[in-house]
């Protein structure tokens, strides 16, 4: 996944809880969510960063699970 702009995005409307946007403007202000070196990001771009890693993570972890179930069923 490349997250520094070398993929074309869409643009989807997202609602979160206001207790999840409170978190996330505190993460960006205590600098938890990172921000590519050298560079300063809107906070906009940050919560976008922030769930497309979400999802590449979940998307890779879904991979990681069918390899495993498909190593399970050559086992039987």
């Amino acid at each position: 996944m490349d997250m520094f702009g070398k993929v074309g995005l869409v643009e989807i409307p997202v609602l979160i809880a206001p207790d999840q946007k409170e978190w996330l403007d505190r993460m960006i202000k205590e600098g938890k969510i990172a921000i590519p070196p050298g560079g300063t990001l809107e906070k906009g771009s940050l919560y976008s960063m922030f769930i497309r890693m979400l999802l590449h993570n979940a998307m890779e972890e879904q991979k990681r699970q069918e390899a495993l179930e498909a190593e399970d069923e050559d086992d039987e």
